[in-house]
């Protein structure tokens, strides 16, 4: 009885023995790591003006963003895009170093042009680390841009629409949008719809504040476009089975970056 009770003492003292031992090599860091420092940069400031006017004298955007310990920053990359997105203007411009100390200013000169639409731009503040390797975006900064050309206002025309449709019938229409400071410049072709009783059609009930639709000219026959960037802006539609049969009211309109809005194009449908 005792020779047992010694055994089974050993026997726990061996398992504890050994959960420290394991214990020990576990905690052990491993020494493959080439480098465990952590990213520590902070955002000062961004230098960015919130108007910018092109001009011949004056055609270069000054943008800087000013950094506090920046020994881990890699690079430094700006992006330049519309602000609503449909289109980078520039993407990876690589700011450089112009000051030293506790904290350094990365900047550059953005070369603006006169065919850029006026109207609002954003420009987005990347950073790579040297240690990890990874981008992030730091910062953005909106500033409104104006080209110093005459504005002309978009041009809507060439409706193609059916004049009677029955409900549940699948139908596509297009329009053709003209602007004489280029395609570029138009910011959406929309269209309202108003029922049988005049009642404007809400698109999304979340949002009671958009009461238009959006055309599309991205070349995505799903939506009705045959070819993207021609000018053909084009919607496809249908009328539920319980939607109200009659006379249904479309009105069409172009707006550009700067908000000058086309004329109105009005088209009745008959619903059956």
């Amino acid at each position: 009885m005792f020779f047992l009770k010694r055994n089974q003492i050993l026997i726990k003292l061996l398992v504890l023995l050994l959960s420290l031992t394991l214990f020990q090599f576990c905690d052990k860091p491993y020494n493959d790591i080439v480098d465990y420092q952590l990213s520590n940069y902070l955002v000062e400031k961004i230098s960015v003006v919130n108007d910018f006017s092109y001009s011949q004298a004056d055609s270069l955007l000054n943008v800087g963003i000013t950094l506090k310990n920046y020994d881990s920053v890699d690079k430094v990359y700006i992006n330049l895009k519309l602000n609503d997105a449909s289109m980078f203007i520039y993407q990876g411009i690589e700011l450089n170093k112009v000051t030293t100390g506790s904290n350094v200013e990365f900047s550059t000169k953005v070369k603006m042009s006169k065919k850029f639409s006026s109207g609002k731009y954003i420009i987005e503040f990347f950073v790579k680390d040297k240690f990890n390797s990874n981008e992030k975006k730091v910062a953005e900064h909106l500033f409104n841009y104006n080209n110093n050309q005459i504005n002309y206002p978009p041009v809507i025309s060439d409706l193609k629409i059916p004049s009677i449709v029955n409900r549940g019938e699948t139908f596509s229409f297009s329009l053709k949008v003209d602007d004489p400071n280029g395609l570029n410049d138009i910011s959406q072709v929309i269209f309202k719809l108003f029922r049988p009783d005049g009642s404007v059609v809400i698109p999304n009930s979340s949002n009671p504040n958009i009461d238009y639709f959006v055309m599309v000219d991205n070349g995505d026959t799903n939506l009705g476009d045959e070819k993207a960037n021609d000018g053909v802006y084009s919607f496809k539609n249908s009328f539920g089975q319980t939607s109200a049969v009659g006379n249904w009211t479309f009105e069409f309109q172009a707006k550009d970056k700067s908000g000058t809005a086309s004329n109105v194009i009005k088209s009745i449908v008959e619903v059956r």
